[in-house]
């Protein structure tokens, strides 16, 4: 370097060379590779914040990938309890349609399509309708005396007495069963008479009281359970059938009579909760309409104490 003159030597295999620069241009190309320098250093640096903004984004892109699988699991496992739900709801559903035909209701009908019915609202609709029914045929005889037998042998009506060989009017239905099958009560009652023997031509024979005016008679038995002054539920058991008495072979004698008068059982065997309304059309011997008004002002009665409760 020679005063104010910069020398640069250049050596290749035709020898050296000298080159004498400025001190102005020596400036330039001082800050030239400090700028280089620099810019090597930044871009270093870039690069590692750059590398690690990429290793946040990768490690917060695995969380979100994290969240996101559980999310879908939760997703799964919500829509399969939603499937749950809504096949639950629909046999719930059904079974309230069931229910509906048990007691009589019907699901289809036009107070249904007029008014916005939601399923609690069937429900309940049914369950009252249900209880009502319930109650009415808790009390007065219905359905079948017995589990099994092997025939009907004959029905109520007049008919030529197998015995006494004249026209008799034979006030029940016969069943024809083996000796030894349960006889059960048909409703709720008190047991009026229960009493071994021949007793006019019944044999042994139970006979029930029932609520409204309303008496059953269960003939030619075997063995009796019940005793006079037993209370008795419906489907209980009370006797199992016989061959006693005025009877050509084992099978069981029912009647229902009401207020004294016989009726024909027929029309009340099948009398269930689905068939409810058919009774009133097929037997007319009963004042019906009066008989559902007082059981519906009893029900009422019954009610009101619950009412008051829920007041106090």
């Amino acid at each position: 370097m020679f005063g104010n003159h910069l020398v640069l030597v250049v050596t290749d295999s035709k020898g050296s060379r000298s080159i004498r620069v400025r001190s102005v241009f020596r400036r330039i190309f001082v800050y030239l590779v400090l700028f280089l320098l620099s810019l090597i250093v930044f871009f270093v640096m870039s690069i590692g914040a750059f590398r690690s903004e990429i290793e946040m984004i990768e490690r917060d892109n695995m969380s979100l990938k994290k969240a996101y699988e559980k999310l879908l699991q939760k997703n799964t496992s919500l829509n399969d309890k939603i499937n749950q739900r809504t096949e639950e709801i629909a046999l719930v559903g059904d079974r309230v349609e069931y229910l509906e035909g048990m007691v009589g209701v019907p699901s289809d009908s036009e107070e249904y399509e007029r008014v916005d019915y939601g399923l609690q609202d069937r429900i309940d609709n049914a369950s009252l309708a249900g209880v009502q029914k319930a109650f009415f045929m808790r009390f007065i005889p219905n359905g079948y005396p017995m589990d099994y037998y092997r025939r009907i042998s004959d029905f109520f009506g007049y008919r030529m007495h197998p015995i006494l060989h004249r026209r008799h009017l034979h006030a029940g239905i016969d069943f024809s069963a083996e000796i030894g099958t349960p006889v059960y009560a048909t409703a709720d009652g008190v047991v009026e008479f229960a009493r071994s023997g021949f007793n006019g031509g019944y044999g042994h024979m139970v006979k029930i009281d029932h609520s409204f005016g309303f008496k059953t008679y269960y003939a030619h038995l075997d063995r009796l359970i019940v005793k006079r002054g037993d209370f008795v539920k419906k489907g209980q058991i009370i006797a199992y059938s016989g061959n006693s008495g005025k009877s050509t072979g084992p099978h069981l004698h029912y009647e229902i009579r009401f207020l004294g008068a016989y009726i024909d059982p027929k029309n009340f065997l099948n009398w269930n909760m689905r068939t409810f309304d058919l009774i009133f059309e097929k037997e007319k011997n009963i004042p019906w309409q009066s008989l559902l008004e007082t059981i519906k002002t009893m029900m009422d009665q019954m009610e009101q104490p619950s009412s008051l409760e829920a007041h106090e």
